[in-house]
């Protein structure tokens, strides 16, 4: 029993080098201090992946990650966080998936689960009451993520509602940079490349049973009444209503000409799509359409964004997959000129199957399209497959070949930015990426400084910001999105909340920011007297703990801009003519000021560490650099 309630109290220690697994009690002080999921995973990551390390190396670690609020009565509180060195950036990479992994963890005993080492041969990890054991899994090798599941499953004689499975598919096992990893058909973390490391790892999955575990918390009556206050804005709100009934379904058709969704690799910001063509995309018409089997909700979730659907397209015609959020729909949709819902719909989840993370999967293709179109690369380099726009049959062969490794898929499973250096000529000039690696979700951010800003300051290899927060939530005056100082500020300030919320294991989209409600779940579910000012305090440390990690693994400030491409002028479109660039150095500034950041080589100031009670890296950080 947690000397903690609202925590496991334990922590999964697994060495696949040395076969061991080793159990080791949460500590009360550092869980208060960083709480879990990716507050955790940063600690680990910090502690023990010193500089030099890469990320495949059998020393990197990889944390998943439970919150103080996973497992509990609050909505969608399931959320792993998956924290390690990212195969994109080779800096800090935290990414989420929801489900159930992470409420099945705590149920099992665990907290966390920390991996180090490699296995001799592929392998999974099987949690269940209070114990782990390394077994064999040299028989689900080039298992997809959907099969991978079904099997572990069918092999412990589990059904599909007494486990979790959490694996990698062929693109993790050969490699591919932005290898993802999958739970619970079609929930994803994926960003940054963890399933790469896991497939460095010979990892091919974590198993856990739900067991007979209760997770006790302290004040379950005012946790509950919390919870359904904190869901019942979700369900009236105006703006969330809409989330509530269809998750990020609605925001392709009704962002559509708004110049925020992506086509065709940036080359324009006109939708190319006909009136008829973008109804398709309507979520009525969708819902309508699919061929419906059953939802699919998270751990204790409302929600209704989680469906599994039939498929009616392609080569898993028949079979069943998970509707796509909105970025899907534009990383393999309309970034890719295919605006066939049914072809879009099957290669998302194909996609997911093959374990890549879309986004990434939708840059590389767009990137080799335009290439394609414009000669850099001709039918014979891309190994005899047609890469115009649209074509369907010619994504669904090259991203296959990308998750094997196979002929120019080995040149493209490096990423956007790689692969356009390895192609060459003008490529680098048409590939979206920050100068880090990392890419954007699938939006035009060309539109949305705020977020361009954020992606490109991130420290996760990914957006930091919280979905869409709005001011008032966090008791703030909303900004001119057009102006440059006030983005950097609110950029800044807002910066805490993302990993504060994902420290809680918790979903972001079935809960918003109120700090209020926020603090008083955690609270109820621990008995600590939490603050709203110690939140913000962890948040922060977080950031920076991450940032630290990053500055002793090679980060400069030269990485922290768009590509040329990510930060272009719209040559047309509602936003044309549009320019960031003027911009960029004032905005950098004024953020690094405001985050208490030195404004030449960007790293924390050795006050602002101190200040956050990470003293050891002010040390190192400034010590080596005199």
């Amino acid at each position: 029993m947690s000397s903690i309630p609202g925590y496991a109290g334990r922590i999964l220690r697994v060495d696949l080098s040395g076969g061991r697994t080793v159990s080791q009690s949460q500590e009360p002080a550092l869980a208060r201090k960083f709480l879990g999921g990716t507050g955790f995973g940063a600690y680990v990551l910090w502690e023990e992946v010193p500089a030099g390390v890469e990320w495949a190396d059998p020393q990197n670690r990889i944390i998943f990650a439970s919150g103080p609020l996973s497992g509990t009565r609050v909505k969608g509180s399931s959320t792993i966080s998956v924290v390690t060195k990212g195969a994109i950036t080779r800096g800090a990479a935290a990414t989420q998936a929801n489900g159930y992994f992470s409420a099945f963890l705590k149920f099992a005993g665990f907290d966390a689960v920390v991996v180090e080492g490699r296995a001799d041969r592929l392998s999974y990890l099987y949690v269940h009451d209070g114990t782990a054991e390394i077994r064999d899994a040299r028989h689900l090798v080039g298992k997809d993520t959907w099969e991978t599941e079904d099997l572990i499953k069918d092999e412990l004689a589990l059904s599909s509602a007494a486990a979790s499975v959490l694996c990698i598919g062929p693109a993790g096992e050969n490699l591919v940079r932005f290898g993802g990893v999958f739970c619970d058909h079609g929930h994803a973390a994926a960003h940054n490349g963890p399933g790469a490391v896991m497939g460095a790892k010979n990892l091919k999955a974590i198993a856990v049973a739900r067991g007979s575990g209760r997770l006790p918390v302290y004040d379950d009556p005012r946790l509950s009444e919390l919870a359904n206050r904190l869901f019942d804005i979700t369900k009236t709100d105006s703006y969330y209503q809409t989330l509530y009934k269809w998750g990020t379904l609605w925001i392709l058709e009704s962002g559509a000409h708004t110049g925020r969704v992506p086509y065709k690799n940036y080359t324009t910001n006109v939708c190319p799509m006909t009136p008829e063509q973008l109804k398709t995309f309507g979520p009525e018409y969708l819902r309508e359409h699919y061929d419906t089997v059953r939802k699919h909700p998270c751990w204790a979730c409302q929600m209704n964004h989680c469906t599994v659907i039939r498929l009616q397209e392609g080569p898993l015609t028949g079979k069943e997959g998970e509707e796509p959020e909105f970025e899907g729909y534009t990383s393999v949709g309309t970034q890719l000129g295919i605006f066939d819902w049914r072809a879009v719909t099957a290669l998302a989840n194909e996609v997911d199957r093959l374990g890549m993370d879309v986004n990434e999967t939708g840059w590389v293709m767009g990137l080799v399209m335009e290439c394609y179109e414009k000669g850099l690369l001709t039918k014979q380099q891309t190994d005899g497959i047609d890469l115009s726009w649209g074509n369907v049959d010619g994504v669904r062969a090259m991203i296959n070949r990308i998750a094997r490794k196979q002929g120019f898929g080995a040149v493209l499973a490096e990423g956007a930015m790689r692969a356009a250096q390895r192609i060459g000529g003008a490529a680098p000039q048409m590939a979206v990426h920050t100068m880090a690696g990392n890419t954007p979700l699938g939006h035009d951010h060309r539109a949305n400084w705020p977020y361009m800003f954020d992606v490109s300051m991130a420290n996760t290899g990914c957006y930091e910001l919280h979905l869409s927060p709005r001011a008032a939530n966090l008791g703030l005056k909303d900004i001119d999105p057009n102006s440059p100082q006030q983005i950097a500020w609110w950029v800044a300030t807002v910066k805490w909340v993302a990993p504060f919320f994902d420290s809680l294991g918790i979903c972001r989209l079935a809960n918003r920011e109120f700090p209020e409600l926020l603090v008083g779940l955690l609270n109820a579910a621990t008995g600590w007297d939490f603050t709203q000012e110690e939140a913000k305090t962890v948040g922060l440390r977080i950031i920076n703990l991450l940032r630290a990690f990053n500055f002793r693994h090679g980060h400069t400030p030269e990485l922290e801009r768009p590509s040329p491409r990510y930060g272009s002028i719209p040559v047309d479109g509602p936003h044309k003519g549009r320019n960031v660039a003027p911009f960029w150095e004032e905005m950098r500034d004024a953020y690094y000021r405001e985050l208490g950041w030195d404004r030449t080589t960007g790293k924390p100031l050795p006050e602002t560490l101190k200040g956050l009670g990470l003293e050891a890296a002010a040390s190192e950080l400034w010590l080596a650099a005199k």
